[in-house]
């Protein structure tokens, strides 16, 4: 079994058992983690001198639909969801191929890796069939990111004649395929997952039905659930959906802004997971992520970056975002309830959106038992985040360790990361074949390209000499 003992580190461990250590040592053996502290002796050992570093579990998102990078830069002006769903959706989304799925979740893998995420949930639903799906699931496979595969299905443009999506169940014979063959096993680094309608996208039966599936074959699921009053298509679906015993831990929620107090509470108290995307819902939504008021409740937030057509995936970008955003919640009621100026003890702090990122995302995904946190016999997926650069220079030492991390790293600063035990990233590069990844980028390209002009996009010259062309619709 080889060995691996990262010394002198600052560590921040998410556990409340270690919590930091100031010069700690992690040793790794295989796959997992087998001692956090001080003055670990394991001769033998290949030793990696980490003194200017701080050392954090892998960042987990929890919401991402990889197969989205390829049309990155085109969603910015976006003003709301129908925007979304009608370029995306019903025209760009209609252009792939299974090979442009694979490309996209391969390189979608390799830039959360970059950014130091070590887990995603590849919240997948732009899947015709199954060789797009198998394409999707080598893509995560190859880049060797872990990776909750939630398979999802298509939301094609409604055709006269034809059976809309929201009237479709999942296709059982899909589940079944992918759970009794190359997913047959929670173990491995990709693992099965469904990504469902619900009742805020499809009618209440085609909800029950996909949960019952799910359970069936002791999966996740995980739905759009945005809790907009109005427009929903079963106006009391997550109420029914509670009483009928169909809500539980193993039911995850996207966005979920738009709940009232009672729906969420209910909710939380079948004990669903909520996952937020604070970038998309303050894009597009009315109402604040779902985090603060989680919390009010006891429950954890997980964080997710959801579309890379609007900006960068990163989830170092996204703890940050996290932090602010609620930080201005806070003072916001602070100072509504006359308690200002706030207090430490009436605020986010940037470790609890540490936490959020980390154990907060691996609680939705039903993996805390295996990654989140730096604890022996979990999983050794972790980040390691230079303290030499010009981002992080002189927030360290006597700092938040944390705070550094969350607000002043970005991808460059991230110099190793390590997934199971491997490192997928080291000395501030991906280990994955340069050459592979020049070929993969150039061909994705090309399917942007191909892609953007089917769906009605046309390159705009520039109007002054040899400078990038530009799409436009």
């Amino acid at each position: 079994m080889t060995r691996t003992l990262i010394k002198n580190a600052t560590i921040v461990s998410m556990d409340p058992h270690i919590g930091d250590i100031d010069g700690g040592d992690i040793l790794i053996g295989g796959e997992k983690i087998l001692e956090v502290g001080r003055d670990i002796d394991a001769g033998g050992a290949d030793v990696i001198d980490a003194r200017d570093h701080i050392v954090i579990p892998g960042l987990v998102n929890a919401h991402i639909h990889t197969w989205e990078l390829p049309l990155r830069g085109i969603g910015a002006n976006w003003v709301s969801s129908r925007d979304y769903h009608g370029n995306m959706h019903q025209n760009l989304a209609t252009r792939y191929t299974a090979r442009d799925v694979y490309c996209a979740n391969l390189l979608g893998a390799l830039n959360q890796i970059h950014h130091g995420a070590t887990t995603i949930m590849d919240w997948c639903h732009i899947l015709r069939d199954s060789e797009m799906a198998d394409a999707a699931i080598e893509g995560l496979d190859e880049s060797g990111i872990r990776a909750v595969f939630a398979r999802g299905t298509v939301k094609p443009p409604l055709r006269e004649g034809v059976t809309p999506y929201y009237k479709i169940p999942f296709p059982r014979g899909e589940i079944h395929r992918l759970r009794t063959g190359r997913l047959a096993s929670d173990d491995g680094l990709v693992t099965l997952a469904m990504a469902i309608l619900g009742p805020d996208w499809g009618e209440y039966e085609v909800a029950a039905h996909d949960i019952r599936l799910a359970r069936e074959y002791g999966l996740l699921s995980s739905a759009h659930t945005y809790g907009r009053k109005g427009k929903r298509k079963v106006e009391d679906g997550m109420p029914r959906l509670a009483r009928e015993g169909l809500l539980g831990p193993d039911h995850n929620i996207a966005h979920g802004n738009c709940f009232d107090e009672d729906e969420l509470k209910i909710v939380l108290d079948a004990g669903c997971t909520i996952t937020s995307t604070c970038f998309t819902e303050m894009l597009n939504y009315e109402r604040p992520a779902m985090l603060g008021r989680m919390l009010k409740f006891g429950a954890t937030p997980s964080l997710g970056s959801d579309c890379d057509p609007y900006f960068n995936g990163s989830m170092l970008w996204v703890t940050r975002h996290a932090f602010h955003h609620q930080r201005e919640l806070d003072n916001r009621s602070l100072h509504a309830a006359g308690q200002w100026p706030a207090s430490t003890q009436h605020s986010t702090h940037t470790r609890d959106t540490l936490y959020w990122a980390t154990m907060g995302g691996a609680k939705a995904l039903r993996l805390d038992r295996r990654i989140g946190s730096l604890t022996p016999d979990k999983q050794a997926d972790l980040a390691m985040i230079d303290l030499t650069g010009m981002n992080v220079f002189l927030a360290m030492p006597g700092g938040d360790p944390a705070h550094a991390v969350v607000m002043y790293a970005e991808a460059a600063d991230v110099d190793n990361v390590m997934v199971a035990g491997r490192f997928v990233k080291r000395g501030g590069k991906l280990t994955f074949p340069a050459e592979r990844l020049a070929r993969a980028r150039d061909e994705l390209m090309k399917a942007r390209l191909r892609m953007m002009r089917e769906g009605g996009y046309a390159y705009q010259p520039a109007p002054h000499g040899p400078q990038p062309e530009r799409f436009v619709l």
